[in-house]
């Protein structure tokens, strides 16, 4: 359609320009009267070539292709729609690795946080044990000490008893010893005697003889003679345990004293 309105006005000028040319030769053919002229066109022809020139000299406006306008729009379309998948898998990819570091980082707290837990509990464990043992060791070393103590006032208690008990034997003895002549001032005499609990002895026999056989079978006459030792009894009775520890094999040292001479 815009193709024929840009050839139409040319048609029309054309039109117009030979009706003009028309009338003027024929107007001037009745004024002056003159014999008809054989008309010679090329004028008109010529001005007609160069009117149908000027009008192929224009050019017709460039035909759109919509095809390929379409096309381009869709390539168009398909590219910012490719822009905006990757631009959407961009912020994907961000928010994730924003997840897992911030994933990491709890998992790295919760960690450093069962570490620190189980650090101090263990300091904890290791300071009661070490409070439990140095208590321990007191509470020991406190028991010892008494136990110590004790066995210190029993051995006291015990050498006391023992010693009162050897003083008891070497008393009855020397009241049942009758003096032989030959004995003399400074003579010592060991005697081994055998207690059974009830205070009797059993065995005398001398261990170190003072060189004096007279001396020596008077101590172990006397000490037949006695025969019961009460203080060996009740000693037994009370504390066996001293008894046999102590008492029940006594070493007696017999020395002869105070004698006139």
């Amino acid at each position: 359609m815009n193709n024929a309105s840009s050839y139409a006005l040319p048609v029309i000028v054309s039109v117009v320009l030979h009706a003009l040319l028309i009338g003027v030769l024929a107007f001037g053919w009745e004024a002056t009267q003159e014999p008809p002229r054989k008309m010679v066109p090329n004028f008109v022809q010529a001005k007609l070539v160069t009117m149908e020139a000027t009008v192929k000299k224009k050019t017709a406006p460039p035909k759109v292709d919509l095809i390929k306008q379409r096309q381009q729009q869709e390539l168009k379309r398909q590219r910012e729609a490719k822009a905006e998948q990757e631009r959407r898998a961009a912020l994907e990819r961000k928010k994730k690795q924003e997840a897992e570091k911030r994933k990491k980082a709890e998992a790295d707290r919760k960690r450093k946080a069962a570490e620190e837990k189980a650090r101090k509990e263990k300091e904890r464990k290791e300071k009661e044990r070490k409070e439990q043992q140095l208590e321990q060791e007191r509470q020991s070393a406190f028991e010892e000490a008494l136990e110590e103590e004790e066995e210190l006032l029993d051995a006291r208690e015990s050498s006391q008893a023992v010693m009162s008990v050897a003083q008891a034997i070497q008393q009855r003895i020397e009241q049942a010893w009758s003096q032989p002549p030959s004995a003399r001032n400074g003579m010592v005499t060991e005697v081994s005697i055998s207690f059974v609990p009830t205070g009797r002895v059993v065995a005398a026999n001398i261990t170190k003889s003072s060189g004096n056989a007279a001396l020596d079978r008077s101590v172990l006459n006397a000490v037949r003679k006695v025969e019961v030792f009460p203080e060996v009894a009740e000693l037994a009775r009370e504390e066996p345990a001293m008894f046999e520890r102590e008492v029940r094999n006594t070493q007696l040292i017999f020395r002869v004293e105070g004698l006139r001479q």
